[in-house]
């Protein structure tokens, strides 16, 4: 008898002997293994599960227990007696195999969620400790230290501020806006008031309205808080609590050490929802068309070389929904006034400035 008809029989007190296993005429029939002469006969539907291990099944032949059966994981017969038992071999075991790493990996989304959901909740109840003035503080030293390494093109910020000094962009805060001498198409907000522009989006845009939309938009990260909320979110639990508790000078410098992110920061679908919309409102309050929203988009999307993505389109990601949410603002908030002319000067000035 090969090893995968091993089949052991235990009867009782006697000692458990090798045999063959037969299924017929709705009985498991046991013939020795070495003379096959037969040994006994158990209706089949007497049959009932008992155990298993890496080794063998285990099967009562008798509904007191007194007779059993060991029949090997390789039993040609094994299937058949599981199916018979309700003990399905192949889709059982598999589903035991993965039961733990199931088990496993629903209780670790379930933590994540709770993590994301804390780290949200937290970073949004840390702000009401921040003020506007500890905020701008913070800026400050964070600016300091993203730009030390820069080169800026003073000139163009001169020209940039003058165009932005046309705008009303901010009511809680004093924005200043620094041109950096890179061909990067990137920009983006430092809380407290701080916008960084890098020559190479500039020099893509050829449009004031376009350029009003990334004003705008780059604002509303700032009014709304969004770079921040967004920091506060990746950092840890227990920086979090060390501002909740008013150690804002060890907090301070965990935020500062954290400037660099802001080159890179990705905020989330809705704050880039959030801040689309609330600049296109501050577009419409100083008369610009927020057509230039769209417009910026499309100027961005035809920016992108190869596979890699501009800085700008990287950290803001521009999507067919955003542009079309874009379009549906203008049409129901349609402003066709021209651009005012001092605006258009600064616009043609500063276009000037950042031509080579």
């Amino acid at each position: 008898m090969s090893a995968d008809d091993t089949v052991i029989y235990f009867n009782g007190n006697e000692a458990p002997l090798p045999v063959k296993l037969l299924i017929f005429q709705r009985a498991v029939q046991l013939y020795a293994a070495g003379t096959n002469s037969f040994v006994s006969a158990f209706a089949f539907n007497d049959v009932r599960y008992l155990s298993d291990d890496n080794s063998y099944v285990r099967f009562s032949l008798l509904a007191d227990g007194s007779r059993h059966l060991e029949v090997s994981r390789t039993h040609p017969l094994l299937n058949e007696l599981l199916e018979h038992t309700g003990m399905r071999r192949r889709p059982q075991s598999f589903r035991a195999k993965l039961k733990w790493p199931l088990a496993i990996i629903g209780g670790l989304a379930i933590l994540a969620g709770i993590y994301l959901l804390l780290v949200a909740t937290i970073a949004g109840f840390t702000l009401q400790f921040i003020s506007p003035q500890k905020e701008a503080e913070l800026g400050e030293m964070m600016f300091n230290n993203l730009i030390a390494d820069e080169k800026i093109d003073t000139k163009a910020t001169q020209l940039l501020n003058n165009f932005a000094g046309d705008l009303d962009l901010s009511d809680k805060y004093k924005l200043s806006f620094t041109v950096v001498d890179d061909t990067v198409v990137n920009a983006f907000a430092v809380p407290g008031g701080h916008i960084v522009v890098y020559k190479g989006i500039l020099q893509q845009l050829q449009q004031p309205e376009e350029l009003v939309a990334l004003l705008g938009h780059e604002s509303s990260h700032i009014n709304e808080r969004h770079s921040l909320r967004s920091i506060l979110r990746q950092m840890t639990g227990g920086m979090i609590l060390s501002m909740v508790f008013g150690d804002m000078g060890s907090i301070g410098g965990a935020i500062v050490s954290r400037a660099d992110m802001l080159q890179g920061l990705s905020y989330s679908r809705q704050l880039e929802k959030d801040a689309d919309e609330k600049g296109m409102e501050r577009m419409i309050a100083n008369g610009v068309n927020p057509q230039g929203m769209a417009m910026l988009m499309d100027r961005l999307q035809a920016a992108e070389t190869g596979r890699s993505l501009p800085g700008f389109l990287s950290t803001h990601p521009l999507t067919a929904k955003r542009k079309t949410e874009a379009l549906d603002f203008v049409k129901k908030h349609p402003l066709k006034e021209p651009i005012s002319s001092r605006l258009q000067a600064d616009w043609e000035a500063l276009k000037a400035g950042v031509s080579n």
